[in-house]
């Protein structure tokens, strides 16, 4: 079962959509996949700590990964969690974005004792709305303190997003007016992704979109979307869902999180595993 819930007015524009919450009970063996996002993600597990997740974390930027597939179970698991835009995390974590990048961070290690206090306050609350209510107030005192993108970094992403990410890297940097080299450090540091990996995502995530909305074949929404062919879209699908476009639509959820399919015994002919378990990696 799911809830929902709006951020307060201030914060329209620095989260995605609503906070979320919910429980679900997982299977012996069942994995879910959370796909790559242009997001940073805030979560905290409030009930058991569902194999492969740690009790409270943040997910970078373009980082794929899943939880779950372990033999025990059924586990029942219960979340709070909230989406920040790029702008939006740069300004709540209150610091460079490119040390979340990719991979899981712990929310002590990415907040320090008030990322640990708000973990521990959510776990504590005796209802979905007390826990939508911490949050707002967490970010909201992080809103207080954040420091603003420059002017150029927003710039860039909304050029980056109006194009549906078929802008290249060196009209952005002209746009700006720094070298490509600058402005790829700054606009990592400030969005946690690289101008290129951002480009990918927007343009996968709005070919997905399309694709809900009409039934059209894929290489012809692929080529509509600056793929140069089938099998340059289908690598970036593998790489960010871990799915085949059908297979994607096939599994996915509406939380927007994916269920995967068995997995097969390790075989070393069968080829690596293409997804990233989320671990904390703490530095």
């Amino acid at each position: 079962m799911d809830a929902y819930a709006p951020p307060h007015p201030a914060l329209r524009g620095l989260v995605r959509g609503r906070y979320h919450a919910g429980w679900e009970i997982l299977a012996r063996g069942e994995t879910v996949v959370v796909p790559a996002s242009l997001s940073l993600s805030l979560n905290v597990n409030c009930g058991e700590e569902p194999p492969g997740s740690p009790a409270a974390y943040a997910a970078g930027p373009g980082l794929l990964y899943r939880y779950g597939g372990e033999a025990q179970g059924p586990t029942l698991v219960e979340w709070v969690g909230v989406r920040l835009t790029p702008l939006g995390a740069y300004r709540l974590v209150g610091g460079p974005l490119s040390q979340t990048s990719g991979r899981i961070a712990d929310l002590n290690d990415l907040f320090g004792t008030p990322g640990r206090i708000l973990a521990e306050r959510c776990r504590a609350a005796r209802s979905q709305q007390e826990r939508f209510v911490l949050i707002d107030e967490f970010l909201l005192h992080r809103f207080a303190e954040g420091p603003e993108p420059s002017p150029e970094t927003v710039r860039a992403w909304r050029l980056l997003s109006s194009s549906t990410g078929q802008l290249r890297v060196g009209e952005l940097a002209a746009d700006a007016g720094w070298s490509t080299d600058h402005f790829g450090k700054v606009f990592r540091r400030q969005t946690g992704l690289s101008p290129k990996t951002a480009a990918r995502l927007i343009r996968l995530h709005t070919l997905l979109r399309c694709a809900a909305r009409q039934s059209v074949g894929w290489p012809r929404l692929a080529a509509e979307h600056g793929y140069s062919d089938q099998p340059h879209f289908n690598r970036d699908m593998r790489e960010f869902t871990g799915m085949t476009p059908s297979a994607y639509f096939a599994r996915l959820r509406p939380c927007g999180c994916l269920s995967a399919p068995p997995r097969p015994e390790a075989n070393p002919a069968a080829g690596s595993d293409s997804f990233k378990t989320a671990m904390p990696s703490l530095s």
